[in-house]
């Protein structure tokens, strides 16, 4: 058998950090980010107390991997070609992509927004990866409702961003018990388009 080599171990090591990372996020989502100790998060992992400080130096630092991750999606999302410019089918896309994937991974958004919910969590919440996120989102998104002739395009941002979020909360907190039609849905999505792809 030949050894391996130093792409098969970077890709064992990512496969074993994001196995580490989903135990982490069901067991802090179950029982309480404070109530975890490494050596139960190790545990539910699979692994032992040493071979976690391999991955990740502290429950802190996995607990913004994981908020990192999660974010991600929606940083490249938001700008995908990174020109800092955001036009109405970039916002139309962002708006799709980020509906399907709330409807997609709803198991997962379920445990990540229980996750950042609770109260010694929200403490990391104001520093990286959010401050990037809206250090990016905050900025562009003035630009496009200024330039698309928008009265009061911090109004028109607040109440964009309350319409996305106000949906992830809903669609996690109605999952699993009521679903909701694909049809509803989809002329949820394409209201929201509406609403903010089209000149005032």
């Amino acid at each position: 058998m030949s050894p391996r080599t130093k792409e098969q171990f970077e890709e064992i090591r990512e496969t074993r950090r994001e196995q580490i990372m989903n135990a982490a996020l069901e067991l802090f989502a179950q029982e309480g980010y404070t109530n975890c100790s490494i050596s139960r998060l190790a545990s539910h992992a699979g692994i032992s107390k040493g071979l976690m400080y391999n991955y990740f130096e502290s429950k802190e630092a996995l607990l913004m991997a994981i908020i990192e991750d999660g974010m991600s999606d929606f940083i490249n999302y938001f700008d995908p070609n990174h020109k800092g410019i955001l036009e109405a089918d970039e916002l139309a896309g962002f708006i799709r992509k980020t509906f399907s994937n709330i409807r997609e991974n709803q198991k997962f958004w379920t445990l990540y927004i229980n996750i950042v919910l609770q109260p010694r969590v929200r403490e990391y919440l104001h520093g990286e990866p959010f401050n990037n996120l809206m250090n990016q989102y905050g900025p562009m998104l003035m630009k496009y409702f200024t330039k698309m002739g928008y009265e009061d395009p911090e109004l028109e941002m607040l109440t964009f961003s309350a319409l996305l979020e106000g949906f992830g909360v809903l669609m996690v907190y109605a999952y699993p018990g009521f679903e909701f039609s694909d049809g509803l849905l989809q002329k949820y999505e394409n209201r929201v388009i509406g609403l903010f792809t089209r000149k005032p």
